[in-house]
């Protein structure tokens, strides 16, 4: 790496964009003083971060900026461009970095590298430990060479740290450093709350041990309570099963009775049902006798009908016979007509047909002849040729079909058994594919399902993680805020406490007011007012506030005596049996003007008994809202009131102002302030404790997601094998399918049999072609001859052609409109021929019908036996109906005797259903027992019978049960109050407690890594500078002697510890003894420096170094001396000097003058030494 160019615009005395380019090995700039030479080592500097403005010989700063000549104007900003050619990866960048540095005059600034804006730390991180930071040995300005001697040993260790690169470490120490304190900080801020938590827990403790043996006490009350309900409940149900066994004979009882009843209704019912049905038989037969009735004069009517339709019906057969062979006629013509037309219909068709053909082909002859005669046997022997290429192709084609043939059918049956095998074995392989495919896509899915939600509780961790430290960071600011406000408030109770807030003399009154008679208080412990009058009230009461209120003027004399006889300093008191109250009379007068608030009297609260001193300091004294109403306020009384603002502005009667800024934390009112404070800090507690629960909850969320997230990456992970496992299966199989896919197209039999008959389809066709192009190739031969044979004749025959055809579309004409007009014709003819079809068949059916009526001469003699049948069944169904009533009455007797018999049953059965209602009233209070006590079980104690009969005790004694739970009651009302909150409250005070030890020993852990990370930052620095040091140290020794051709130089630290020490230079020059740095020449101390210089470099190669003027306190000697050196290192070296020195210009590869054409406009002019050398050699 290396300083390629440094780019310039209003920096300094260089106005203009200046470019100035750089190579490697040594560059002098030269240039009278004044011309701005060092200002080109400056802008580096400054480009890389100097912050410092008097380092860059400036006040402030803009002075960088250029500031404008007699002719110029100034400039508004200053921009530094410095490129570094970075190819072999010095800096962590690009091949090639640029920094760029921007100052405006209104103070602003930017920073770039490679053109993306950063920040000044960017930069300095970019650069640390490379030898060009901050505390870089790489750019020596003016007159600094000298500093090396003149600074402490403390201050030159940064040289030497620069070069040992442990500056990173020292940067990371201190962040360390600085979260060891704020970790520290949380320590204490929690050790105070755990103090404070231990103190609630030893009452917490008291009370909740109460609660506990109120609880133990209450446990064993309730298992007794339970057992005796138990017992009583047993008890109960004894005389309950008692009354029920009663309860049971009583409904046996009644269950005979109701037998017997059941009996006798059965019996009864038996009875009604037979009569029902007899009933029901009567219904029928009557129902039956209608019939017979009505079928009997049916029968007669019919009879009567058949001898008037016989003397009818001869009269109309004969009519509709003569209809009958009239439309047979007809039809018969009608058919015939139909028959003749559709023969002469296909006649004309099949004409028709034979007329088309005939036209086509005298057509295409015409079309032929009308051609020239050469032209048409030309074209008639082309289409022979294609003829005859088909002819080939087709044939070629018929012998490959029947070679396939002959090998298919010669393969087919050696075949057969391995095409089965392969098509069983592609089922299953097709199978298997398919279920793995599925599983493969079910894996994959649930793997990308694994990944969406690892990721989504990835991101929820992070923000958990982020909610915790924003929590933890809350958290310990409100306690910061707590632990301040209980301080404040401490501090202000023992101040009240001590009456630490008053003068001495009332100080000592206060303290001894138990001694004192009449003694009332100080005004300011004695009022209280909001906290927004507080300046306002302060300077009301001013010295009022000290004075002390006492009953009497007798106290007050007592009072004085007793200050004056112990020499404690003075005190005002105010007798209220001699202070006489104030007020403000024109009240009505400034109410309505703006800004005012109220007397000061009206704004406190205070005793009623001390009103009159009240009213003496503070009746008179007005309060407003700002001076400017206060001001108005005082010119509308005239200034003759005491008027007080609420930032403390006083306006006095008379117009006096009094005014200013206030001290801070007045303790004169502290009760006031107490009893906000103690608003403040149990707002705060809350807070805190709010935070506490939130971070808790964060926490055990936190480590809940930590499991999650455990558990999904292994399931992830064995998901992910397991899909790897089933699509390297998958495409396993998918290859094996396509081989036997390949197989299969090449030998299954049904493919082969496919084959066989699409080959044979296609022979078929061939041959068919093959006939068809015979024909058409003799035809085309015939035509050739005749072409060739009547060429003269051509005209002729074009001429009948021309008329045959015609001839035969005239023709086509006729026979077509014949056609249609047949077809019409036949049409109408077909749908009479159905109309007189239809007609006949009707004709035909009506007299069939009627004839076999006529003719049927067994159906008068039917109708006649059925007739006398009725007859017969209508006369046994009244002799039937006559039994059937007798019957009904016999069964309704039977009723009416059984009805008698059963009125002694409803007797018994009356007096049991007696019994058993009282027996129900006595079981119904048993309930109401049982389940009142079974009713406290499930609302006292939430339990069934069961439940309580399991874990109930055997009792010896009802009574003495009865009376043990008494006593135990008696001694729980003797624990007093019980606080069941305190057991919770307990734990909860202890569960915090344990929570913010838990917080505290994570810090202990946080600040023992800290400290080991501090450590081991410093065992690495010590190793990194206890190494380079002893590099330099030799480097130094032998640089010095080469410089100064002899004497002896070392380096020394001023301590052992490696981490502070700092490094003294003992140099003796050649010829001298070992003296002082103070006592050496300037020279000397110049060429001592330089000497250390190279030896750093040595040591720690940097990528250049910039020299300003180092040499100027050095003779010729030494100034050759130190250009020689410079020569000595390697061309990849880069040496920057600004120099006066022809020794030093000498050395140099390439010159850049500095000139000052311009009055204060700096310009660079450059010259290559190696050109003009490579010129004068020429």
């Amino acid at each position: 790496m290396y300083l390629k160019q440094i780019e310039m615009v209003g920096f300094k005395s260089f106005a203009d964009r200046t470019k100035i380019t750089f190579d490697t090995g040594v560059t002098a700039i030269v240039g009278p003083n004044g011309s701005g030479k060092s200002n080109v080592t400056e802008s580096l500097r400054w480009a890389l971060g100097e912050q410092s403005a008097k380092s860059l010989r400036g006040a402030k700063m803009p002075d960088i900026i250029f500031a404008g000549t007699q002719k110029r104007r100034a400039l508004n900003y200053a921009e530094v461009i410095v490129t570094f050619d970075n190819a072999d990866g010095y800096l962590p960048s690009e091949a090639t970095v640029v920094i760029t540095r921007r100052l405006y005059r209104n103070g602003d600034s930017e920073f770039l590298i490679n053109g993306k804006k950063v920040r000044l730390k960017d930069v300095h991180e970019l650069f640390t430990d490379t030898g060009l930071g901050r505390d870089s040995f790489s750019i020596i300005s003016q007159g600094k060479i000298e500093s090396i001697f003149n600074s402490k040993p403390e201050e030159r260790r940064a040289i030497f740290e620069e070069a040992a690169g442990v500056l990173k470490y020292k940067n990371r120490k201190k962040e360390t450093e600085s979260k060891l304190s704020a970790t520290q900080e949380n320590m204490d801020r929690l050790e105070d709350i755990i103090y404070e938590l231990d103190g609630q827990l030893t009452p917490l403790r008291a009370q909740r041990d109460v609660a506990l043996k109120f609880r133990e006490l209450d446990a064993r009350r309730t298992q007794l309570d339970i057992s005796v309900l138990v017992a009583q409940i047993i008890a109960e149900k004894v005389s309950y099963e008692s009354a029920q066994a009663q309860f049971k004979d009583v409904q046996e009882t009644l269950a005979q009775l109701d037998a017997a009843q059941e009996v006798f209704e059965r019996d009864v019912l038996k009875l009604k049902q037979a009569r029902s049905a007899v009933e029901r038989d009567q219904e029928k037969l009557q129902a039956e006798i209608l019939q017979f009735t009505t079928a009997k004069s049916d029968f007669q009517s019919k009879i009567d009908i058949f001898h008037s339709q016989a003397q009818m019906s001869q009269k109309s057969a004969a009519e509709r016979e003569a209809r009958i062979a009239s439309l047979t006629s007809k039809l018969t013509e009608v058919s015939e007509t139909l028959a003749i037309l559709t023969d002469r219909l296909e006649t004309n068709q099949a004409q028709k047909a034979t007329l088309d053909a005939q036209i086509r082909t005298l057509q295409g002859k015409l079309d032929n002849f009308s051609e020239n005669p050469d032209d048409v046997i030309e074209r008639l022997r082309a289409e022979f040729v294609d003829l005859v290429n088909q002819e080939a192709q087709l044939s070629n084609a018929i012998t490959k079909n029947t070679s396939e043939l002959d090998n298919i059918r010669a393969n087919a049956a050696s075949k057969s058994d391995e095409n089965q095998a392969l098509a069983e074995k592609y089922n299953n392989l097709k199978t298997e594919l398919d279920a793995t495919t599925q599983r493969s896509e079910t894996l994959k899915l649930e793997l990308a399902q694994l990944l969406a939600q690892y990721n989504t509780s990835d991101i929820e961790l992070k923000t958990l993680e982020t909610a915790i430290g924003q929590t933890q960071n809350r958290l310990f600011a409100a306690m910061d805020e707590l632990n301040k406000g209980k301080a404040r408030l401490t501090s202000l109770e023992n101040i009240r406490a001590s009456h630490a807030n008053f003068y001495q003399g009332v100080k000592a009154v206060l303290q001894a007011s138990d001694k004192l008679p009449g003694i009332i208080g100080a005004v300011a412990d004695l009022v209280s007012f909001d906290k927004q009058y507080a300046t306002a009230m302060d300077i009301a009461l001013a010295g009022g506030a000290q004075n002390i209120i006492v009953s009497d003027e007798q106290a007050a004399k007592s009072a004085i005596n007793f200050l004056r006889a112990q020499r404690l300093g003075r005190a005002t008191f105010l007798p209220l049996t001699t202070i006489k109250p104030r007020h403000f009379s024109k009240t009505n007068q400034v109410a309505n003007i703006p800004g005012f608030i109220d007397t000061a009297q009206n704004l406190v609260s205070y005793d009623e008994n001390i009103a009159p001193a009240i009213s003496n300091l503070l009746g008179s004294v007005l309060i407003v809202d700002n001076n400017d109403h206060a001001t108005q306020i005082a010119r509308a009384l005239n200034f003759t009131a005491r008027i007080v603002a609420l930032d403390g502005t006083e306006i006095r009667p008379g117009g006096s102002f009094s005014g200013g800024a206030n001290k801070k934390n007045s303790t004169t009112f502290t009760n006031v302030e107490i009893d906000d404070l103690t608003q403040k800090v149990a707002v705060l507690d809350q807070t805190v404790r709010g935070f506490e629960k939130d971070l808790q909850e964060l926490q055990h969320q936190k480590t809940s997601l930590t499991t999650t997230l455990t558990d999904l990456r292994q399931k992830g992970e064995a998901a992910r094998l397991q899909s790897q496992e089933y699509s390297l299966k998958e495409e396993a199989l998918l290859e094996s399918k396509q081989d036997l896919e390949s197989r299969l197209a090449l030998s299954n039999a049904s493919d082969e049999q496919a084959v066989i008959d699409k080959l044979t389809l296609e022979n078929e066709a061939y041959d068919a072609s093959l006939v068809t192009i015979q024909e058409k190739k003799t035809q085309i031969n015939t035509d050739i001859t005749e072409v060739k044979s009547s060429q003269s004749q051509v005209k002729t025959l074009t001429e009948n052609l021309r008329r045959d055809l015609q001839e035969s579309q005239l023709k086509l004409s006729e026979v077509t409109s014949d056609i249609r007009h047949t077809a019409g014709e036949i049409k109408r003819l077909t749908t009479e021929q159905a109309n007189l079809e239809a007609e006949i068949q009707a004709l035909t059916s009506q007299q069939e019908t009627i004839i076999s009526d006529l003719d049927n001469e067994t159906r008068l003699e039917s109708l006649t036996t059925h007739l006398k049948a009725v007859s017969d069944s209508l006369e046994a169904a009244n002799i039937k109906l006559v039994s059937l009533r007798f019957e009904r009455e016999d069964l309704t007797a039977q009723i009416e005797d059984l009805d008698d018999a059963n009125t002694v049953n409803i007797k018994q059965r009356q007096d049991q259903l007696a019994q058993k209602t009282r027996l129900e009233l006595s079981l119904e209070t048993s309930e109401n027992r049982l389940r009142s006590r079974q009713n406290k079980l499930v609302n006292d104690y939430q339990m069934s019978f069961d439940a309580a009969k399991e874990q109930a005790e055997e009792l010896v004694s009802l009574s003495e049960s009865e009376r043990q739970l008494q006593s135990l009651e008696s001694q729980i009302r003797k624990l007093g109050p019980i606080n069941l909150a305190a057991i919770e409250q307990f734990d909860e005070v202890n569960e915090r407690r344990e929570f913010l030890n838990t917080q505290k020993e994570d810090l202990l852990k946080a600040k023992a890594l800290l400290e080991s990370t501090i450590n081991d930052m410093d065992d690495e620095v010590k190793v990194r500078f206890k190494s380079t040091f002893e590099a330099i140290r030799l480097s130094f020794q032998k640089t010095f002697t080469q410089m100064f051709g002899g004497g002896q130089a070392d380096l020394i630290l001023t301590s052992e510890d490696l981490l502070d020490a700092g490094i003294e230079i003992a140099v003796q020059p050649p010829g001298k003894k070992l003296a002082s740095l103070n006592l050496m020449s300037g020279g000397e101390k110049s060429l001592t420096a330089l000497a250390l210089l190279f030896a750093i470099i040595r040591v720690r190669t940097v990528p250049f170094v910039v020299l300003d003027e180092v040499e100027a306190a050095l003779d010729e000697a030494n100034v050759k001396r130190f250009g020689d050196y410079m020569t000595r290192f390697d061309e990849s070296s880069q040496f920057i000097v600004v120099t006066h020195r022809k020794g030093t210009m000498k050395a140099a590869k390439a010159i850049y003058g500095v000139t000052m054409q311009e009055g204060g406009v700096s310009k660079i002019v450059s010259v290559k030494l190696k050109d003009f050398v490579a010129a004068d050699q020429k």
